[in-house]
């Protein structure tokens, strides 16, 4: 053997094993998990003592939890905003309905080589919307889909693959859909591959899960309760599924939910009663918990305030996987940086644009607009129409007047301007 080919497969070696005593070496695998309807302080690692969330309190444990992600009110405009790493300022048609012109992180990771698929909920057909395969998913099994039906719990309505999935009465959504996604992980094993489920749990109707001592219970609060430990428990299963697999290490996690608790729930929470406040524009309505995970690559055990808004996903995945970024106006900025134990390059605000299905919302905060537009940072809040709190006035009770705030409150209602200003006008 020539000297020059030993010393060629000498190296080959060694960067062989370099390669492997990393967690990760290029296009790990990404799982993104995002509820429905349940707000930041539902979770237990979120300071809640009255919900059980073992699995996510342990990923927040041995990863990044950031305390101030912030998606939007209600569903529709959370998903298109995730899904497409632009302001709904931009892209917001009507409810239920995705732009299919739009150029969805599905697509973005498929052409970087990415196996794709989606379980859950998609809700974003209507009139001519986008379809799982139209967004770059390959694979799917979705429920609000066009060949279903209504119910998503027991013997659910759900669709794979343009074929109506066979139920049993035993049948659960939650658990279907989970199936689903570990039967892709372990047929993409070998591959890198992105998994996007947008949950069925925790939204109305609140019935017992398999789970629930008692399976006629008619509480709601009590059903909430359950239904939010078995989300959990399906998030611990796609986990032990990326152990099984021998991927867990090169496989990113990421939780997040898409708007707040259901209206009509009440729980407690650091010794108050608290009330659901879905589809409202208030902190209860659009804060969202977000637990990035991966062993040995994301921080263990880290907390940060750095502010994160949903568009931020989609160019986040993007520098995960190295795949290349939509040829449109985008909002979002990776926060992956930050996962890994860097600085990054924090946002100072996040904007807002919201056209509420709750018209009592639009009356309440839009200023006799149809729409809601606000901008914020960790600390205060400044709606179009002038309107300006304290972000810890969880109920924005009492407003700061022009000019009667601290020194620190005026410069943020100048810079939340400034933010409001610069992104396009709406009517």
């Amino acid at each position: 053997m020539s000297r020059k080919k030993s010393s060629i497969e000498y190296w080959l070696v060694v960067s062989l094993l370099l390669c492997a005593s990393k967690a990760w070496c290029e296009n790990p695998n990404i799982v993104l998990i995002m509820a429905d309807d349940i707000a930041y302080d539902n979770v237990g690692c979120y300071g809640s003592q009255h919900f059980k969330t073992p699995r996510l309190d342990q990923l927040s444990r041995t990863g990044i939890q950031f305390n101030q992600c912030y998606s939007e009110p209600v569903c529709t405009s959370s998903r298109v905003k995730i899904m497409t790493g632009r302001d709904n300022i931009r892209n917001y048609t009507m409810f239920g309905k995705l732009d299919p012109r739009e150029k969805t992180f599905g697509t973005m990771m498929k052409d970087a080589g990415y196996a794709t698929a989606v379980a859950g909920k998609w809700q974003l057909h209507s009139n001519n919307g986008a379809l799982a395969p139209g967004c770059g998913f390959e694979t799917f099994c979705l429920w609000n889909y066009p060949g279903t039906e209504r119910s998503r719990y027991w013997q659910p309505s759900l669709n794979r693959d343009g074929k109506k999935v066979p139920v049993t009465a035993d049948s659960y959504g939650p658990d279907l859909c989970t199936d689903f996604l570990i039967e892709f992980i372990e047929k993409n094993k070998d591959r890198p591959f992105f998994a996007y489920y947008p949950m069925l749990s925790v939204h109305s109707p609140f019935l017992p899960t398999p789970d629930s001592k008692d399976r006629n219970n008619k509480d709601s609060a009590e059903n909430y309760r359950d239904m939010v430990s078995y989300m959990d428990k399906c998030v611990g299963r796609l986990v032990d599924a990326l152990v099984d697999n021998k991927v867990r290490d090169n496989t990113i996690v990421i939780f997040t939910t898409d708007n707040g608790t259901g209206r009509g729930l009440k729980y407690p929470y650091q010794g108050e009663i608290r009330v659901g406040e879905k589809a409202l524009p208030t902190d209860g309505g659009c804060h969202a918990p977000l637990i990035v995970n991966c062993p040995g690559t994301v921080v263990a055990g880290k907390q940060t305030d750095d502010l994160v808004d949903f568009s931020d996903v989609l160019p986040t995945l993007a520098e995960i996987g190295g795949a290349r970024l939509p040829n449109v106006t985008l909002d979002g900025r990776s926060f992956w940086p930050q996962c890994i134990g860097k600085k990054g390059n924090p946002r100072e605000w996040i904007f807002q644009y919201y056209y509420p299905k709750f018209k009592e919302a639009a009356r309440k905060y839009g200023a006799g607009k149809p729409y809601i537009i606000w901008a914020q940072d960790q600390h205060y809040k400044l709606y179009s129409h002038g309107r300006f709190t304290e972000v810890q006035d969880r109920h924005e009770k009492n407003d700061i007047a022009p000019g009667m705030g601290s020194a620190e409150a005026e410069s943020a209602r100048k810079k939340l301007r400034l933010a409001i200003d610069s992104m396009p006008k709406k009517g």
